[in-house]
């Protein structure tokens, strides 16, 4: 059996990023594919929320490849395109936060395109900063992919601004709105009776560590008020990544009760099960609003880190009423939603879907790179290793400035408070001598006035 590559975020605990495997999956055999998919992230692991799913390590992708050729390397979906490493829980149980290299997600494709011509497909991924002075870099990146689709104006925006022809940049809605093929409704009904939810009764609601405590307040308020109106309150971690869990723990402990959440992590299809019979998801997740809203579930946005995926999404689903980056507006909003908010029409949506599945199946039925590596890319690569080793030198001449003029500063502080104190007593001894030429001057001027009236 052949086999593709697909790289992206499977070996941290992110509820979004597990969907893309499941529906890349599903929508190649839909089309009659039979290829073995295999998946790459930047470490060894586990996948989060499915049993018994390797993913294998980016550092052993060439190996594999020559061991094995792969058909072709997917890349995405998910907010991935972009050279920043964030902290991020490697896993479920871990406390700790670490860098995660995204970097590798999309880079170590990029160059098993550059040195094995084997083709190269982008699954609609987003691109969440723009590209400034590192612009003639990105273009040798970006112009390497046979088939380049995003899921948003604002990366389509990103990829023209570095070079990439319009007509080369195909703009998909997110593919997690596919997810609503994954499993059938008797079994979705089913988990939601295993975790004790009755449809329709329950608001779903989600946040992470970055919430702030007035916005926590609010959130709350709100919650308290759906609570009054007889919802029952489920508290859903969906990025264990962001540590979802002990924040959300914190508010079901803050309710007294009130409010519900899993003891254990939910499997995948269990957090689909969950958000398909809410009678609203309020939260700053847009995979939980993707779900939520295929199921025709009602959605708030409370996106208090201010996301422009986020908001590029509600505009999409022409639910801009119901984006909310203030919680003072949540409450507001949130009993809005419950009485004007109507099912998205998913039409047009799901058709462009289809017609990037079917673009992405006639790459891999042919085998072949849409746009072979030019001849000049050896020499485009030069050029970008130059500007890296000259960037680093600068960089580093610059570190070694700062860290001399540091220390030249702590060396003048340190003899800034020696002579502090020194400074002190000398104006102690100053003032002293002061107060004894002041009265040995009054002892004489008094002195002299005695001899001058005694002479009189």
């Amino acid at each position: 059996m052949e086999r593709i590559a697909l790289c992206g975020v499977f070996d941290i605990p992110n509820y979004g990023d597990h969907l893309f495997p499941l529906i890349v999956r599903n929508e190649l055999r839909k089309r009659g594919c039979d290829y073995e998919v295999v998946l790459f992230s930047p470490s060894d692991a586990r996948e989060c929320f499915v049993e018994d799913s390797h993913i294998h390590s980016l550092d052993d992708m060439e190996r594999m490849h020559q061991e094995q050729p792969f058909r072709a390397i997917i890349v995405g979906g998910g907010e991935i395109i972009h050279w920043h490493r964030y902290q991020q829980k490697y896993s479920f149980s871990r406390d700790s936060f670490r860098d995660y290299p995204m970097d590798k997600v999309w880079i170590v494709p990029f160059m098993m395109k550059l040195k094995y011509n084997v083709p190269l497909i982008w699954n609609a991924p987003g691109i969440p900063y723009d590209y400034d002075i590192e612009r003639q870099c990105a273009n040798f990146l970006f112009s390497n992919i046979d088939y380049i689709s995003v899921r948003n104006t604002f990366s389509k925006e990103v990829l023209q601004r570095c070079g990439v022809p319009a007509e080369r940049i195909h703009q998909i809605p997110d593919t997690g709105f596919a997810l609503g093929s994954l499993a059938a409704p008797a079994d979705l009904a089913r988990m939601r009776g295993d975790l004790q939810l009755d449809e329709g009764k329950y608001v779903v609601f989600h946040c992470n560590r970055f919430i702030s405590k007035e916005d926590e307040d609010a959130a709350f308020n709100a919650l308290n008020g759906l609570h009054d109106k007889g919802y029952a309150v489920y508290l859903l971690p969906l990025a264990y990544t962001h540590g979802d869990d002990a924040k959300l723990a914190a508010i079901r402990d803050r309710s007294g009760g009130r409010f519900r959440m899993p003891e254990s992590p939910l499997s995948l299809f269990q957090i689909i099960a969950v958000l398909s019979g809410c009678a609203m998801y309020v939260g700053t997740s847009l995979h939980g609003t993707v779900t939520a809203s295929v199921y025709g579930r009602k959605v708030v946005s409370f996106d208090y880190q201010q996301t422009k995926k986020t908001h590029d999404l509600y505009n999409t689903l022409g639910l801009g009423d119901y984006y909310v980056t203030d919680g003072s507006q949540l409450a507001r909003t949130v009993d809005l939603a419950l009485k004007q908010q109507r099912p998205v029409d998913f039409t047009e949506i799901l058709d462009a879907i289809k017609q990037h599945f079917d673009t992405i199946v006639s790459v891999l039925d042919k085998g072949e790179c849409l746009h072979p590596n030019p001849t000049t890319q050896a020499s485009q690569f030069s050029d970008m290793a130059f500007l890296f080793f000259t960037y680093a030198y600068e960089c580093e001449g610059l570190r070694k400035r700062v860290k001399e003029l540091t220390e030249a500063l702590d060396t003048n502080l340190r003899f800034v408070e020696i002579f502090k104190g020194r400074s002190e007593y000398l104006q102690q001894e100053n003032d002293k001598l002061q107060q004894e030429m002041t009265e040995t001057l009054d002892y004489k001027l008094n002195n002299t006035k005695s001899r001058l009236t005694h002479r009189k």
